[in-house]
């Protein structure tokens, strides 16, 4: 290490929180004897009991069914820690335009469910990030390949040339207009209800107002529904298309003033080709973006999921490129966690997802870092491509091992657009492949790596990219692209007194929770139940580390609570109708009413530490609702998942 990194202080900071993890091991081992007690003790005890071998044998799956779920989901507990990143000391540093640059890769499939608006407020948060400009660009990726949507990214960018300005001057903590100007956002942004300040807002108001009106002034016009049908959706060519306000753009923008890039991408559909849904869109959008900004890094994005903070760039490259531990050759990614503003305080439906971001992810950091969760997260572009660890202590050169590939096994692995190859060729230079950032040629060149043929033959969605066998995408990326090969991940959860860095949206009606939660249990039981990517029988991953294989598990396996739920809900009522015992005595066997007690006890610590005091019923709404879901979602996810894996 050379003598002037050691006087360099840390970019990040771990800790490690050891009274949390003592009393999360002391109340694993307690509960554990309890539940081992109970189940040997009804195994033992079967020829005794009058209710049948097989309802019994049934209760006693049940428990053990649990008792695997529950040992699972204790490699989240195990070591929970807190991360802290600092700005400051990394712009001490670097110089804002040295940093690394950053590709946002945002999708978007429907524009009657994703509402244009929502769609652009994401775009623009994500435009006026507290980075280099010259170092940002944004992908939009429009499935339905809607002329609504190319309109109104136009206006976005419009909008953004006053917006991203307005926020750098002031030191606009909200990027997300929507937001800001409606006042939800709780915070006063520094000086600027006043003076000069005030004068400013109000006109950037009454521009967001026009903006906002033009698109919904747009969306209601019959004469853009009526032209691009359902039909045209699932059937249209690529486009793309980098937006810029006109030819003399880039004569009034200097150094950090420059605007970010915005790139509109429509990939090629056909009925008859498979389209892989949100991967196959975001392996559209890396190859596009190979090709005209090549980002080391990249932002992913949902399109309901804004920027709530300007800071998160920063932050994450604070992770990327310290030489604290984790080991920065070995860091896929930073994920942020997924929160939500239009929920209740109270909700029954547990849609904050309290148990995944503000308890298991934390446990997870402390092994090898959290899962990749679908979006608010910055990741490397070589892991993604299937580049491995670097074992160099050194910061990694990014796709290195790229640049000496043999051309061959390029074009076998990444298509046959000689563009593509000399970006990933050139990766390791941290450098676009044009010298112009709006060179004409590349719309056309992008066209033809997101057509429907291009990925025939290739190694995309297998080798490279997002993977394509499952419908939980993100899991399994996460699962098969990176950790298994060695690569870890950090999470950075806001103290809180910060704000929030991403925010977003949740079903807030039974109906549409349950259909969501299905779709992610038998997305997540079918690689569970997978020979060939089952989490407990991937030896690169237990080789890597067995917690980690665990917690993948956990979930590979969380739809098996539908059958001990069904088998509590239903044989215990049965068998006291028709007046069968099917529970030992009390008095004999105490461990029963123990082990459910602590199991109880467990949660509400849980809870309690995630929400910072005790939070009965938030307690309550999530024992409910896990009833509800084991029973609705979880169930037909469990029968989804093993038709599609008998058939």
């Amino acid at each position: 290490m050379a003598a002037g990194e050691t006087t360099t202080p840390p970019f990040s900071s771990v800790h490690v929180n050891r009274r949390l993890a003592t009393a999360n091991r002391l109340m694993a081992a307690v509960h554990a004897a309890l539940a081992a007690a109970a189940i040997a003790h009804r195994a033992l005890h079967l020829h005794q009991l009058s209710g049948g071998v097989a309802r019994n044998a049934a209760m006693v799956a049940a428990d053990l069914t649990l008792l695997f779920l529950w040992t699972l989901s204790q490699s989240g507990l195990w070591r929970p820690v807190s991360r802290a990143a600092f700005p400051d000391r990394l712009l001490e540093s670097r110089r804002r335009g040295d940093l690394p640059a950053v590709d946002v890769l945002v999708v978007t499939a429907d524009p009657d469910k994703e509402p244009a608006l929502g769609v652009m407020n994401t775009v623009v948060s994500a435009m006026a990030l507290d980075y280099h400009g010259g170092r940002l660009s944004v992908y939009l990726s429009d499935d339905a390949g809607s002329p609504l949507t190319l309109m109104a990214a136009r206006k976005a960018y419009a909008f953004a040339r006053a917006w991203v300005p307005f926020c750098r001057r002031y030191s606009v903590q909200c990027p997300w207009p929507d937001r800001y100007f409606a006042g939800d956002d709780g915070q006063d942004d520094g000086g600027d209800r006043c003076g000069e300040a005030a004068e400013e807002r109000r006109r950037m108001k009454k521009m967001y107002e026009t903006f906002k009106g033009d698109i919904e002034e747009a969306s209601k016009e019959k004469s853009i529904s009526r032209s691009w049908t359902k039909e045209k959706r699932q059937d249209h060519d690529a486009y793309v298309e980098i937006i810029t306000a006109g030819e003399e753009e880039d004569d009034d923008q200097q150094g950090e003033e420059t605007m970010p890039l915005l790139v509109y991408v429509s990939r090629e559909k056909r009925r008859a080709s498979p389209h892989h849904f949100k991967a196959g869109a975001l392996n559209a959008l890396l190859r596009v973006s190979s090709l005209v900004s090549n980002a080391p890094y990249l932002l992913v994005l949902d399109c309901d999921m804004s920027c709530n903070s300007r800071s998160s760039a920063l932050e994450a490259m604070c992770f990327h490129l310290d030489r604290s531990p984790p080991a920065p050759e070995s860091l896929a990614f930073v994920q942020f966690p997924q929160m939500f503003h239009n929920l209740s305080p109270n909700d029954i439906y547990t849609n904050d997802l309290r148990y995944i971001f503000a308890t298991r992810w934390i446990g997870q950091d402390g092994l090898r870092g959290p899962l990749l969760a679908g979006t608010g997260f910055y990741v490397r572009r070589d892991a993604l491509y299937g580049a491995m660890p670097s074992a160099a202590t050194s910061l990694p050169a990014h796709g290195a091992e790229f640049s000496s590939m043999e051309t061959g096994e390029l074009v076998r692995r990444f298509g046959h657009s000689d563009d593509l190859i000399s970006s990933v060729r050139n990766l390791h230079l941290q450098k676009p492949p044009a010298a112009g950032r709006h060179r004409r040629r590349l719309p056309r060149d992008a066209a033809l790596v997101a057509s429907c043929a291009y990925e025939t033959g290739t190694g995309w969605g297998d080798e490279v990219g997002f993977m394509y066998q499952s419908v939980v995408e993100d899991y399994f990326t996460g699962y098969r692209r990176f950790f298994s090969r060695g690569w870890t991940s950090a999470y950075c959860y806001p103290a809180p007194s910060s704000r929030p860095p991403f925010l977003g949206t949740m079903p807030t009606n039974l109906n549409d929770v349950l259909v969501q939660n299905k779709r992610w249990m038998s997305g997540l039981l079918a690689v569970g139940l997978s020979r060939r990517y089952c989490p407990l029988a991937c030896r690169g991953l237990l080789a890597v580390s067995v917690p980690q294989a665990m917690t993948y598990a956990h979930f590979g396996f969380l739809s098996l609570y539908a059958f001990s739920a069904l088998c509590y809900a239903t044989l215990p009522q049965l068998c006291f109708l028709r007046g069968v015992p099917l529970f030992p005595d009390a008095a004999a066997a105490p461990w029963f009413a123990a082990a459910f007690a602590s199991s109880l006890v467990q949660h509400l610590v849980e809870v309690s530490v995630a929400r910072r005091g005790l939070a009965v019923r938030t307690w309550w709404n999530e024992q409910r609702f896990w009833m509800l879901n084991a029973v609705t979602a979880q169930l037909f996810g469990c029968v989804s998942a093993v038709q599609d894996t008998i058939l």
